[in-house]
């Protein structure tokens, strides 16, 4: 009994309170790893370049001024309008102008680019928010794979510590003469089983570890613990929450949004473009006229396109266009609809395999009690005694197994719902912009101007 409770307390040690002096928490590396990826980082680089992008139309409600000149040598033959002395004759020909333009109608063409950048901008916003979500689940599911196997080495170690325990049993008894030969062979050959699985055990850890920098960005260090998240209530309530925070989903609105101010845009071409113009220019010996001319021109110009073949296809492709981003958006809410159900299904599966799995467990390591005091009355043979040996280690590695699952199954429900990087710490403002852009826009497009693209923290999160 009292190895019984040894081994009770020792895997209770394990699984609960892995020690260690600098231990590297579930939310230190969360964190650290989310602030340094290079592949958020990436997605943080294309929502400022589109926000800077969305910026550069400024220029298009702004004037337009051009300095335009030129010098060189002209002839010109025309008798009917030059004069003998000018008439065919090589001059210095100088032009030195300004002129300004200023746009004041040109069907809604500006408005709605302003508006179509906007959606971009939210639209990367979200798809970076949503990395942040994708990088979060992968850094728990390392940490919680070293976690797991750590514990797993130490399950095959105390496995071997009591292969060779036994086999120290029965050595002692084959040399009494109680056992025969062939029973060290047996113990001799299940020592070197367990070794062998300790030694894969080890190799797993290994490559966990390297994934987990991968993930990550650095090695694990000191001991680790994994906490369970909250759980969800309900499959409906979990549904609901993920169709309804899903950056995923947010993203494909934008896209239906982007597309159809897009589409606005190109369409204004059949409306007319009004100017309003201004310009000054001073001419030497101009068209083979000798002197000086200066020219000053103010007014209001008109371009519009009556008439142009195609544009009944072109409305009808970029009906379509919209038309594909509405069939996305409902494509990426069935996505998510069920990838909670999933993750719901998962959950309670855990759930119970862990319940289940602890108390044969439970089971388990009594009957390894009993039948060692029975192996030791020659009331059990040595093959019974490794047998129920054998399944003490298979339940024992499977609830390890198990318990891990069942915790990363409540972090992927967060991650279901987008709100994983936000349990850690990281709020939205600490990975992306507000996603307000359309907002700004609704009623003034020219309000997105006044913006300063502020940096975010560029500083490692612990």
């Amino acid at each position: 009994m009292k190895l019984l409770v040894k081994s009770l307390l020792a895997s209770a040690a394990v699984v609960l309170f892995a020690p260690g002096v600098s231990a590297e928490t579930l939310r230190d590396a969360v964190r650290f790893a989310v602030t340094t990826n290079p592949a958020v980082k990436a997605s943080e680089a294309e929502m400022r370049g589109a926000t800077y992008e969305l910026l550069q139309l400024r220029r298009e409600f702004e004037p337009t001024v051009s300095l335009f000149g030129e010098t060189g040598w002209q002839k010109v033959d025309d008798p009917s309008n030059l004069s003998i002395e000018d008439n065919d004759v090589g001059k210095n020909r100088n032009q030195l102008g300004l002129r300004a333009e200023v746009v004041l109608f040109d069907g809604y063409r500006r408005s709605n680019l302003v508006y179509a950048n906007s959606a971009r901008v939210d639209g990367s916003i979200f798809r970076l928010l949503d990395a942040s979500e994708t990088l979060a689940l992968n850094a728990t599911e390392a940490y919680i794979d070293v976690y797991r196997h750590r514990v797993l080495r130490e399950v095959a170690k105390r496995n071997v510590e009591k292969h060779e325990e036994i086999g120290q049993r029965v050595r002692a008894l084959v040399e009494g003469g109680r056992l025969p030969f062939s029973d060290q062979l047996t113990i001799d050959d299940r020592i070197r089983s367990a070794r062998l699985a300790q030694l894969e055990v080890e190799r797993a850890l290994r490559d966990a570890n390297a994934r987990y920098e991968r993930v990550v960005g650095r090695p694990p260090s000191g001991g680790m613990t994994v906490p369970r998240a909250p759980a969800p209530q309900s499959l409906e309530a979990l549904t609901q929450a993920s169709v309804t925070n899903s950056y995923r989903v947010q993203f494909a609105r934008t896209q239906i949004d982007q597309s159809r101010f897009e589409s606005e845009a190109i369409l204004s071409d059949r409306l007319p473009r009004v100017s309003l113009f201004a310009g000054v220019s001073r001419d030497e010996n101009r068209n083979g006229v000798t002197g000086t001319r200066r020219d000053e021109s103010i007014g209001v110009g008109l371009n519009w396109t009556l008439y142009q073949g195609g544009r009944r296809a072109e409305r009808n492709a970029l009906a379509e266009q919209t038309s594909r981003a509405m069939s996305e958006q409902a494509l990426a809410v069935r996505e998510v609809t069920e990838l909670a159900a999933r993750t719901w299904n998962t959950y309670r599966t855990n759930l119970e395999r862990t319940r289940q799995l602890e108390e044969q467990l439970r089971i388990n390591r009594l009957i390894v009690e009993v039948y060692g005091d029975e192996f030791e009355a020659a009331k059990r043979t040595l093959l019974d005694l490794l047998e129920v040996e054998r399944a003490r280690f298979n339940v024992e590695f499977e609830t390890v197994g198990a318990q891990a699952g069942l915790a990363f199954s409540t972090y992927r429900a967060l991650a279901t719902q987008s709100k994983l990087a936000q349990h850690f710490g990281l709020a939205k403002s600490d990975l992306a912009f507000d996603p307000s852009f359309q907002d700004r826009t609704k009623d003034d497009p020219l309000s997105i101007f006044n913006i300063s693209v502020e940096p975010l923290s560029t500083e490692p999160l612990q």
